[in-house]
């Protein structure tokens, strides 16, 4: 029994040390015919079906151009307008998870290959978020208020 009692402090302790895992993240693929059009997926294949879709024009980055969502396969298109060139930002988000694509624009149209993805990473975490010394800390606090009013026999 004794085992037990001096083993909890420890295991509230390891509970409070976060475990930080990287969440299925979002990939988005684009064609160019006569406007773009994207499909967003996870990294587990489903797809991102009524993400949020906010296009911001190079002139007013305050203000969306345009909002929309992804269909029921994650898609969704749009023509920037290229009386306003440089660089539209795509955002596409979905419970938390997000992807920024950057559309350059010029006079003559859409330069495809040029399109690139804003490097962002969707981290989420499984326990509380203190860090090791902090959860150490609790254990031997913990350890220590219990011999300190344990039961003398």
């Amino acid at each position: 029994m004794k085992k037990i009692i001096l083993s909890l402090p420890f295991l509230f302790g390891v509970m409070g040390i976060p475990s930080q895992t990287l969440a299925h993240t979002m990939q988005t693929n684009y064609l160019f015919s006569d406007k773009l059009e994207f499909q967003t997926v996870y990294s587990t294949d489903e797809v991102a079906k009524n993400a949020d879709v906010i296009i911001f024009a190079p002139n007013d980055t305050e203000k969306p151009w345009l909002e929309a969502k992804t269909d029921e396969q994650g898609r969704f298109s749009f023509l920037p307008d290229t009386s306003i060139p440089g660089d539209w930002e795509v955002q596409i988000i979905d419970e938390g998870h997000g992807e920024i694509l950057i559309v350059p624009v010029t006079e003559k149209g859409v330069e495809v290959d040029k399109i690139s993805h804003e490097s962002q990473q969707d981290l989420h975490y499984s326990s509380f978020p203190t860090s090791s010394v902090q959860s150490l800390l609790i254990t031997a606090g913990v350890g220590a208020l219990w011999f300190m009013f344990r039961p003398k026999r």
